[in-house]
């Protein structure tokens, strides 16, 4: 495959970075338009889905299109074109997952159960974890 794959999105979308993750990890070439500051990309994009801005929208070398797929679409559509990919888990995707919402509460949770029952293990990794998901919710944006 020669020509780039051409990705529309905006800053604001949160699926364009697993889209953007993806096609990097597989070492595929893309162009990246942003429909906020593209005029002629915005306007392809609303002539590919009916009018609406959805993103990400992706415009692949044979012309076949995708919006909004899922990692495991998009894996798919990419085998299909014969793309080379690869299909680990990228550190990045684990990263994010200990930042959430869900480990502080899981943290704070084992930690007051650890004081609870006087338990220091339990102290120890709720705490680990709250420091974790704070320290990585301050550097990963």
């Amino acid at each position: 495959m020669t020509k780039n794959v051409v990705v529309y999105g905006h800053r604001f979308c949160p699926q364009v970075r697993p889209v953007k993750s993806t096609l990097e990890r597989s070492a595929i070439p893309y162009d990246y338009v942003d429909i906020h500051q593209n005029e002629a990309g915005r306007l392809r994009v609303q002539e590919i889905n009916a009018g609406n801005e959805s993103v990400p929208t992706l415009v692949f070398e044979d012309g076949s299109t995708l919006t909004e797929p899922s990692t495991k679409v998009l894996l798919s559509h990419m085998e299909a074109l014969g793309y080379e990919l690869d299909h680990q888990i990228p550190l990045d995707r684990i990263l994010y997952a200990f930042r959430g919402p869900g480990i502080r509460m899981l943290g704070a949770l084992m930690v007051l159960l650890g004081l609870g029952y006087d338990t220091l293990l339990l102290i120890v990794v709720g705490s680990l974890l709250l420091l974790l998901s704070i320290g990585l919710g301050l550097f990963l944006k």
